[in-house]
């Protein structure tokens, strides 16, 4: 059994932080690196510190903010501009959301290195001090990788060695301002800390794992190998997923794994307790006891339901039909995403939303296995990876696809298995796709017209490229903007 870890605050006197490259001088308080760094409970110690700041970066606002932006969901006329200037596109360097998600994975970033720089200052002879270093080289990977495909454009192998990259941080210096690398030395980091985490992490993979593992290391790498455009690469490590990890086929069991965070299919999740908690996510049901009703900020698009089968397990388990009231306008015929309706074991009043978040699950795998199939040319392995998830989930079997027929098959399951997890802006973004808004459910409880109900972006819209956020450029001007 897992040992369930704690935030203990001296952490944070112990980790060094800093706000991605604007940074802070050691408060004066802190104890020194020499003195942090003498056993293995202070490595223990620091590793809790890293799990607890990635658990704050997964879930909530990072995961729904990137589908806010998307064309999957359509704002309520009282969702109170909550996410609002990302999903009319207005945002600018200064919108929050943005600079959190930059500022937490630098964040989280500086603390990995905090051990990778330090651990071997420990003299006990412990086999967990070499796990930690590998989860530490992991986590520093996958928080690059979120910086990267937010931050940077997609990476094309012909301009990745000019495009800009992130700025790649080592160590922690407050008097560092580190300049962008380009984009293939950021992936190759990445690749990198890949090899590294290979290294020092060998915890064998587990289901519903709270710690980082083998797995772990093979679903993140085959993400990034598809995002690198290396098929044959993420396909190998995706079918690795696919043996191990059995996919549920029953809809009792998969609304318990989206209800109790519990399933056969989930590599890795974020623990979290009644005591430690993070990131809500209550903008997709919001139940208002005052009005007795759901009083959602935004609901899923008409054209987006339509996309279930009804004998699809998805369909019952992520959307639900409820009374909703919005300005004081009733509905009873909306559907709204009840993907997260609250882990009952998390919650300390019963309208909260609060889940583990499952960073990785087998699912992607299969998807990934799919796309990377297509775009490598083997397009009955393709559709093969396909059939295989969607039989899984009740779906009917597609036959006889090819071209851009296939393609577009797989873009859509994408949408059924991940809608609400945050990936459909990267997707498109991946893929070279716009974005549109249409087909709205019942405009009357809707923020409707252009920015809304009715909204289109171009696919090279340089908007699908967050910009650095505007106190980090001010602070470094070694740092180049996107825009």
């Amino acid at each position: 059994m897992i040992k369930k870890y704690k935030i203990f605050a001296v952490i944070v006197s112990l980790i060094l932080l800093f706000p991605s490259c604007n940074l802070d001088e050691l408060p004066k308080d802190s104890i020194g690196l020499d003195d942090a760094w003498q056993s293995v409970d202070d490595a223990k110690n620091f590793r809790t510190g890293i799990y607890s700041y990635f658990r704050s970066i997964n879930g909530g606002l990072y995961s729904y903010i990137p589908d806010y932006q998307s064309d999957l969901f359509n704002a309520t006329s009282g969702y109170g501009n909550r996410g609002g200037d990302i999903h009319r596109w207005d945002f600018n360097s200064s919108q929050y959301d943005i600079e959190d998600t930059w500022q937490y994975n630098y964040y989280t970033i500086n603390n990995c290195n905090n051990i990778i720089n330090n651990i071997d200052k420990v003299t006990e002879d412990d086999p967990i001090l070499a796990t930690i270093k590998g989860e530490a080289y992991l986590m520093r990977a996958i928080c690059y990788h979120t910086l990267a495909v937010r931050f940077a454009k997609d990476y094309d192998p012909s301009t990745a060695v000019s495009d800009l990259g992130l700025p790649l941080v080592y160590k922690n210096d407050p008097n560092e301002k580190p300049s962008r690398s380009t984009l293939k030395a950021t992936y190759s980091q990445i690749k990198e800390d890949i090899t590294e985490a290979r290294r020092y992490l060998t915890t064998l993979g587990t289901v519903n794992s709270e710690y980082f593992t083998v797995d772990v290391i093979d679903a993140f790498e085959a993400r990034v190998d598809l995002y690198m455009h290396k098929y044959t690469e993420a396909v190998n490590l995706a079918k690795n997923i696919i043996s191990t990890y059995t996919l549920i086929q029953s809809e009792s069991r998969f609304k318990d794994m989206w209800l109790n965070d519990n399933g056969s299919e989930i590599i890795f999740k974020t623990f979290m307790s009644t005591d430690e908690r993070a990131n809500a996510m209550s903008s997709f049901l919001s139940y208002s006891t005052s009005a007795t009703a759901f009083q959602p900020d935004f609901v899923p698009s008409q054209w987006v339901l339509d996309l279930y089968e009804d004998n699809d397990i998805r369909k019952g388990t992520y959307f639900m039909k409820a009374r909703i009231v919005s300005n004081n306008i009733e509905a009873n015929d909306v559907y709204m995403l009840n993907k997260y309706p609250g882990n009952p074991a998390l919650k300390k009043t019963p309208y909260e939303y609060y889940h583990m978040w499952k960073v990785f699950r087998a699912a992607e795998a299969y998807l990934i296995a799919a796309e990377a199939s297509y775009l490598g040319g083997d397009e009955p392995n393709a559709i093969k990876y396909l059939n295989d998830l969607r039989g899984k989930r009740g779906a009917s079997q597609l036959n006889g696809l090819s071209g851009n027929a296939l393609f577009d098959a797989i873009k859509k399951e994408w949408i059924r298995e991940f809608i609400g997890e945050g990936q459909r802006l990267n997707d498109l973004k991946r893929w070279g796709d716009g974005m549109r808004r249409h087909d709205p459910q019942n405009t009357s409880i809707l923020m409707t017209g252009n920015d809304y109900t009715t909204f289109s972006v171009e696919s090279n819209d340089y908007r699908f490229v967050w910009e650095i956020p505007a106190n980090d450029l001010k602070a470094n001007s070694n740092l180049k903007p996107n825009w």
